[in-house]
């Protein structure tokens, strides 16, 4: 019926989270910033270039790697249905290692990215970070991990709360 109002196929319940994760696909990997996860699909930042209709591996820190699709992209943000549904201890997991699980209307974060150097060593990134930690950090900036593009670039992601 033209013009009929879809509803979404969501049965499970999505919880609001912040957790940093790494994200492959198979050309590159980046660090992600997930916003909310169900048992069937999970919502994330990055703004490395992902198209929709593409298989990513999201490797959730202590759980594991479990392969999705993207089937939504609003700027940075992009939506993922698990290829097979993950567990509810896998999402409990997950909301364990998150830093808090926080509503988006009590807070609200943005992820930029920071060029850190080509292939720096262990000392330069160190450095690097107490640099960033004496300054930025004391802006309200919170370091979320690093990436590393094609040409050897490493990458800072970095949040900071509105």
């Amino acid at each position: 019926m033209k013009g009929e109002i879809q509803r979404e196929n969501r049965s499970d319940e999505r919880r609001t989270l912040r957790l940093s994760a790494r994200v492959s696909s198979s050309s590159d990997w980046a660090q992600v910033l997930i916003h909310d996860l169900s048992e069937t699909g999970l919502m994330f930042e990055t703004s490395a270039r992902l198209a929709i209709g593409e298989i990513v591996s999201v490797d959730l820190p202590y759980i594991g790697k479990s392969e999705a699709r993207i089937v939504r992209k609003e700027g940075d943000t992009l939506g993922c249905e698990f290829l097979v549904p993950v567990s509810r201890k896998t999402v409990s997991a997950a909301l364990l290692q998150a830093s808090g699980d926080l509503r988006d209307s009590e807070i609200e974060t943005t992820v930029e990215e920071f060029p850190v150097g080509i292939k720096p060593s262990l000392e330069d990134l160190t450095k690097w970070r107490l640099d960033f930690e004496q300054t930025k950090g004391a802006q309200g900036y919170r370091l979320v991990g690093f990436r590393q593009a094609p040409d050897g670039m490493t990458i800072a992601m970095i949040t900071k709360t509105n």
